[in-house]
C-alpha cells in the first residue's frame, strides 16, 4: 500500500524530511530554490497531481480558489506564526486542518535586536565604513567620533510583549539592562520586566523596540509627538512593521540629532521603494527583512510541523492547530 503524499514548498530541515519519509511519500521543492510562488490554479494542479494529503508552505498562499479544486488535501502547515497565507474559513469549510508555527523565529529576531542595539551603541557599521572608505587618516580621530556607550544600566523599552518581546527581555537582562514594557493585553509582567504606561516607556527608554504587531491599533503609533517625547540621544528599533512609525518624522528626528540612531527590518514594500525617506539619514540602519532568517528558525519550524503532522496522522490533536473544530469531521 502506498504512503500518503506530503508536498513541502518551504525551506525544511533534511533531518525532519527523513523523519517524515518513514510515514509519507515526500515531494520537496522549497520556494527559496525554485524561486517560484504558484497562483491558485497552479497550486491546485500541483496538489492534485500528487494526490497530496498535506502541504507545508512558508511564502506561498492557499486561498479558496485553490481549496475548491482539491479533494485529497487534509492538512496545511504554515511555517510562520502569522496565518494570513491561508484562507482559514475556507479550509475549515473543506475540513482541512491548518497548523502554524508560533514563535519559530522569536530567538532569531531577539538576537537581531541585540545585534543592532550593539551596533547603534558602538557605531560599528559607521566605523567599518570609515575605515573602508579611507577616511581614517589620523589615529586619534576615531576615539572622538566613534566613542560609544555600554548597555549595562541602560533602559530598553519594549512596545509589545509577545514571544519575541520575552526573548529580547531575557537577552538584554543578562547584559545588565533595565527592561520596561507596555502591552495593553498583558496583566502580569514576565520575570525581570517592569510593565509601565506608554508615556513612561517612550520618555525613559534609551532604546525603544517596537515588537507589537502592525494593525489598526498600532499603525502610525510612533507619530511626531511620540518621537519628540523620546529621550534625547535614544534610539528606535522596529522589527514588526515600519508603518508603526511615521517615517518622515523619524528621519527628521535623526537629522536634528534628537535620536542617535534607528534600525528597521520590516518595510511597507520589499525591497524598499527608491524614493523612501528612510534613505535620507546615514544613522538609520536598514536591513532587508532578515531578522528571523537563521538556520535554527528552519530547524524549529521543521520540528514543529513534523510533530503536528505525525500527530494528525495518528489521530492525535496537533499542538498548534488553528481550527480544531475540523478534527471532528476528519
Amino acid at each position: 500500500m502506498s504512503k500518503p503524499h506530503v508536498l513541502i514548498l518551504a525551506p525544511f530541515s533534511k533531518t525532519y524530511i527523513e523523519q517524515l519519509s518513514a510515514s509519507f511519500d515526500i515531494t520537496y521543492s522549497s520556494w527559496l530554490k525554485s524561486m517560484k510562488l504558484r497562483d491558485p490554479d497552479e497550486m491546485a494542479s500541483l496538489i492534485n497531481s500528487h494526490k497530496s494529503i498535506a502541504v507545508l508552505i512558508e511564502s506561498d498562499f492557499i486561498f479558496e480558489e485553490t481549496l475548491t479544486q482539491v479533494n485529497t488535501l487534509k492538512f496545511i502547515g504554515i511555517c510562520r506564526s502569522a496565518i494570513n497565507h491561508v484562507d482559514i474559513d475556507s479550509a475549515t469549510e473543506h475540513n482541512i486542518a491548518v497548523v502554524n508555527t508560533p514563535a519559530r523565529n522569536a530567538r532569531a529576531v531577539a538576537e537581531y535586536v541585540l545585534s543592532v542595539t550593539l551596533n547603534i551603541a558602538r557605531k560599528t557599521t559607521a566605523a567599518n565604513n570609515y575605515v573602508h572608505s579611507g577616511m581614517w587618516k589620523n589615529p586619534t580621530d576615531p576615539y572622538r567620533e566613534f566613542r560609544g556607550s555600554e548597555l549595562e544600566g541602560k533602559k530598553i523599552g519594549l512596545l509589545g510583549m509577545g514571544a519575541i518581546g520575552r526573548e529580547i527581555a531575557a537577552l538584554m537582562y543578562k547584559l545588565g539592562m533595565e527592561i520596561l514594557s507596555h502591552d495593553p493585553y498583558l496583566k502580569i509582567a514576565p520575570k525581570n520586566v517592569r510593565l509601565t504606561n506608554v508615556d513612561e516607556l517612550i520618555s525613559k527608554s534609551d532604546f525603544l523596540v517596537t515588537v507589537a504587531p502592525l494593525n489598526q491599533e498600532t499603525i502610525g503609533f510612533m507619530n511626531a509627538k511620540r518621537l519628540s517625547q523620546m529621550k534625547k540621544g535614544s534610539a528606535l528599533i522596529t522589527v514588526s512593521g515600519v508603518s508603526i512609525v511615521d517615517q518622515k518624522e523619524l528621519v527628521k528626528s535623526l537629522n536634528s540629532g534628537h535620536l542617535s540612531g534607528a534600525a528597521i527590518d520590516v518595510f511597507d514594500t520589499h525591497p524598499v521603494a527608491p524614493d523612501s525617506p528612510l534613505f535620507e539619514n546615514n544613522n538609520l540602519l536598514l536591513t532587508p527583512h532578515i531578522a528571523g532568517a537563521t538556520h535554527e528558525t528552519i530547524e524549529r519550524h521543521s520540528n514543529m510541523l513534523t510533530t503536528d503532522l505525525i500527530r494528525f496522522l495518528n489521530n492525535v490533536k496537533p499542538v498548534n492547530i488553528i481550527n480544531p473544530e475540523v478534527l471532528n469531521h476528519i
